[in-house]
C-alpha cells in the first residue's frame, strides 16, 4: 500500500465536529482503551478510598495510629506505681553522699545560665543564702525541678532528666547554702529556718517600703 492510498484509509477513520473556527476542525475520535482504564481506575481509588480509610477503617490512619499509640503509653505510665519519696529518704540519700561530682556537671550543664556556674543567682535567684521562693526543703526543690516555673521562664526538666539527675540537682542546691560565693544575687522570697521551712520574714529588699515618709504639715504661726 503506497502512502497516498494509507493516508486516505486514514482520514476515512477520522471523526471531524460540524463546527470549525478559522478552517481549524475539531476531531471527535475515542480514547485510547488503555487510557480510559487508568482513568477509571483512579476514579475508582478516589471513591473507595476515603471511604475505607476515613469511615470504616479510621484506625488504620497514621496520625489514628499515632494518638491510639500515645494513649496505650499515657495508660501504661499511669498504671506503674507511684514512687512516693518522703523527705527521710532525700535526706538519707543527701546525706549518703556520691552524687557531688555528676550533680556539678548536671548544675554547670542546665542550671548555669540563669542561676550562674557557682550558683551566685543571674536571672534565677542565688542559692547560697537561707532565702527561697519556693521553699528550702529537698522536695521542694525536687518539685521545682520537675515542674518549672512557667511564669518565671524556667523549663520543667521531668522528662528531660532521668529521676535520679533530677535528685542530684536537688541536692546539689541544697548543699550550696551557707557557702560563701563571690558578688552574690541580693536574696529573694523568705528565709527558711535550718529545715527548710519558712520563717515570716521576707528578703531584705522587699522588706523595704519604697514610700518616703509623709512629711509633716508646717505648724501655723501668728
Amino acid at each position: 500500500m503506497g502512502p497516498l492510498r494509507r493516508k486516505r484509509s486514514m482520514s476515512k477513520e477520522v471523526k471531524v465536529m460540524e463546527h470549525q473556527f478559522d478552517g481549524i476542525e475539531e476531531h471527535d475520535n475515542p480514547l485510547p482503551g488503555w487510557w480510559l482504564s487508568i482513568f477509571w481506575i483512579g476514579v475508582a481509588i478516589a471513591i473507595v478510598y476515603p471511604i475505607y480509610y476515613h469511615v470504616l477503617y479510621p484506625e488504620k490512619l497514621t496520625f489514628k495510629k499515632y494518638d491510639l499509640e500515645m494513649a496505650a503509653l499515657a495508660e501504661m505510665e499511669a498504671s506503674k506505681p507511684v514512687e512516693v519519696v518522703t523527705t527521710q529518704d532525700l535526706m538519707a540519700e543527701y546525706k549518703a553522699g556520691g552524687w557531688q561530682e555528676s550533680a556539678a556537671a548536671a548544675f554547670k550543664a542546665n542550671c548555669a545560665v540563669c542561676h550562674r556556674a557557682d550558683a551566685g543567682g543571674s536571672i534565677g535567684p542565688n542559692f547560697h543564702d537561707d532565702y527561697y521562693i519556693h521553699g528550702g526543703k529537698l522536695e521542694n526543690f525536687v518539685k521545682v525541678i520537675n515542674e518549672g516555673v512557667l511564669q518565671k521562664g524556667m523549663t520543667p526538666f521531668k522528662g528531660v532528666l532521668k529521676p535520679d539527675q533530677i535528685k542530684h540537682l536537688a541536692f546539689y542546691v541544697r548543699s550550696q547554702r551557707g557557702t560563701p560565693v563571690d558578688n552574690p544575687k541580693e536574696p529573694q522570697g523568705k528565709k527558711v529556718d535550718e529545715e527548710g521551712n519558712f520563717i515570716e520574714e521576707a528578703a531584705p529588699e522587699a522588706a523595704e517600703s519604697p514610700e518616703a515618709p509623709a512629711e509633716e504639715a508646717p505648724t501655723p504661726t501668728e
